[in-house]
């Protein structure tokens, strides 16, 4: 079978040519040669070399596009042979030895017009392979270029290789023999290679796939691999216990909706089934927008990837099982063996801003060649596409900040139920919308707002001893992070290094407290006799009038009061007598004149406010 990926850039080369409409088919995974001169052949060897190091890509051979048309040429067979070496004559390791590849390159002629196109698939290295070299020099496919991989890259790819030569997912299993694996489930893998253009015959027993089997790293020697029994096992559970086990939990304040699943199988069956018991639990509301189209809590999209993620990179050297948790209202939580690797941990607590942070785009598979696998089960993206996503899906507000919890040999991702722009956000950000503004000299976009509120966040939680993504310009919203960054409403941390810098928020947008300057300003007496609720009144109506110029209705101050003493979950009593307490504490506060309104609407700090000679209460 072809691949969906050269039958789509074949149709959309055809329809061009055929139209005198352009449509650019150069992708990060799709490039086009002339081959009509030397330079050709070596920018061919470079890209070529960049999609083995990356996540791969076609090449289509004989066509090339200049002024935004495509010039035709073909592909002179002639040439065949040059394409062939390919194979293992051009692409070298770490120590200058040269690499058969030919299992990453697959090669198919195709006609367009009247004219014979080659088109080569390439197929990623896996990580333990990667990276190779072309005349001395690595590529990575970075957008639609060939670039050199820095040298800092390589040196941590190589550290993380040697890490890797101590891999568990290619133990042999005690006590498993090839009879063990099941054949229905080899072929099954068979028939997925065979669809990315790999000529692999279905196997008619198991002894007829030993060759297959051990070339896929699932037997050594008759003996069958931790990698061989996850993917093609019988009765994995049998030989692998809990490694072959998730737990899948649904918890309520009630005990009747609690629900309890235990999954025993192979690593595709066990993603399945974890998924569709998470996807069965989360609720789904309707928008009021768009006729009423489905919400669910989390994406589709992200509930597989943080699945799928935990079952790759656990650490399979752990006997102990992966478990999953529903708590609707609240979050979803993934817990599975193991740790993340401490160069990506970055923790620097020495200062006043603690910071807890995990960098991510560093190799972090335990089991590249289970990763390998499961790629072809198209279960899982490239290396580090987990942590990219998860960032992505909470600055697109579809699910709030992502926070990881790591000790005891156990790495534990919470992902709360919500928006990374929630009300609590918003107010926040409301109140220093003035100050913010006056900094930036126009109102934060969209996604300023969203940076500001990750970097908020993450502050929050890194004291709270949780770890968040690194978010920094290298990776993600580089535009927003540099405006910020110049107007002084982010700051670098002295943990920042070259390469994984980091920031903080201005000082000024992370207060909440103003006691010192509230102090000052109604002094000692009525300060201390106010209680909580009435301090949080006069710390947020501060923060409107300084920062925004504006005041605050006691509707207002009511709901982000609540999430201040109470978190965001609402108890309707509590909510309610709340806002009473809220609404009696502004009325004696207006008439005490520390606080003022316009039109007798919003509350205002009053900065003309004297001073009494006696003790006044608050309280209610």
């Amino acid at each position: 079978m072809k691949s969906t990926l050269i039958d789509e850039t074949l149709i959309r080369i055809r329809q061009s040519l055929s139209s005198d409409e352009f449509i650019d088919v150069e992708k990060s995974k799709v490039e086009l040669k002339d081959l009509s001169t030397g330079n050709d052949w070596k920018s061919l060897k470079e890209t070529i070399s960049a999609f083995l190091n990356t996540d791969g890509g076609i090449i289509v051979c004989g066509i090339r596009e200049k002024n935004k048309q495509y010039i035709l040429t073909g592909f002179n067979r002639n040439n065949e042979g040059n394409l062939t070496d390919l194979d293992s004559k051009f692409f070298r390791d770490d120590r200058g030895v040269l690499l058969d590849v030919s299992d990453h390159i697959h090669f198919s002629y195709e006609t367009v017009k009247d004219k014979e196109v080659a088109v080569i698939a390439i197929f990623p290295l896996t990580d333990d392979l990667k990276y190779v070299q072309f005349d001395d020099v690595y590529y990575e496919r970075k957008l639609t270029r060939d670039c050199q991989i820095p040298q800092p890259k390589l040196q941590r790819h190589r550290e993380y290789k040697a890490e890797l030569e101590y891999a568990k997912e290619l133990a042999l299993v005690a006590d498993a023999s090839i009879k063990d694996l099941s054949l229905d489930k080899i072929n099954n893998y068979v028939n997925l290679l065979n669809r990315e253009i790999r000529n692999e015959t279905l196997k008619p027993s198991i002894a007829k796939a030993k060759p297959f089997l051990a070339n896929q790293h699932f037997i050594r020697e008759d003996n069958v691999t931790t990698l061989g029994m996850l993917v093609c096992g019988a009765d994995p559970y049998h030989f692998l216990g809990a490694r072959a086990e998730v737990n899948a939990y649904f918890d309520t304040d009630s005990g009747i909706g609690k629900d309890k699943k235990l999954f025993r199988s192979d690593v595709i069956t066990l993603m399945e089934e974890s998924f569709r018991f998470v996807w069965g639990h989360i609720r789904v509301a309707r928008a009021v927008t768009d006729g009423g189209k489905s919400e669910p809590e989390y994406p589709e999209q992200l509930v597989r990837e943080v699945i799928n993620n935990a079952l790759a990179h656990r650490d399979y050297t752990i006997d102990g099982f992966v478990s999953l948790t529903v708590e609707p209202a609240q979050y979803l939580e993934v817990r599975n063996p193991g740790s993340f690797k401490e160069k990506m941990k970055l923790i620097h607590t020495e200062t006043d801003v603690p910071v807890r942070r995990l960098i991510h785009g560093i190799p972090e598979s335990k089991n590249p060649k289970l990763a390998g696998v499961l790629k072809v089960f198209d279960k899982l993206e490239g290396q580090s596409r987990g942590m990219s996503f998860l960032i992505n899906a909470t600055l697109e507000n579809l699910t709030d900040l992502p926070y990881y919890i790591i000790k005891d040999n156990l790495v534990t991702l919470r992902i709360p139920q919500g928006k990374l722009l929630d009300e609590g956000v918003e107010v926040w950000l409301a109140g220093y919308s003035g100050y913010i503004t006056s900094k930036l000299g126009f109102s934060p976009t969209i996604e300023q707002q969203q940076v500001l509120a990750y970097f908020y966040k993450s502050e929050l939680l890194n004291r709270q001893r949780y770890f968040t993504i690194l978010l920094n310009e290298s990776n993600n919203h580089f535009q927003a992070i540099e405006a910020l960054r110049n107007a002084g409403l982010l700051e670098e941390h002295v943990a920042s290094t070259e390469e994984a810098p980091v920031f903080i928020l201005d000082r000024t947008m992370m207060r909440t407290e103003f006691h010192k300057e509230l102090r000052e300003l109604i002094g000692d007496l009525v300060l201390n006799s106010l209680d909580e609720a009435a301090l949080h009144i006069l710390n947020l109506t501060y923060q409107y009038t300084v920062y925004n110029n504006a005041g605050l209705k006691a509707s207002e101050l009511t709901p982000e009061i609540y999430r201040r003493l109470h978190g965001k979950h609402i108890n309707p009593r509590k909510y309610e007598s709340l806002g009473r307490q809220v609404r009696k504490h502004c009325a004696k506060l207006e008439e005490e004149e520390i606080l003022i309104r316009e039109e007798k609407k919003a509350y205002r700090l009053n900065p003309n406010y004297i001073q009494p000679s006696s003790l006044f209460s608050g309280k209610n």
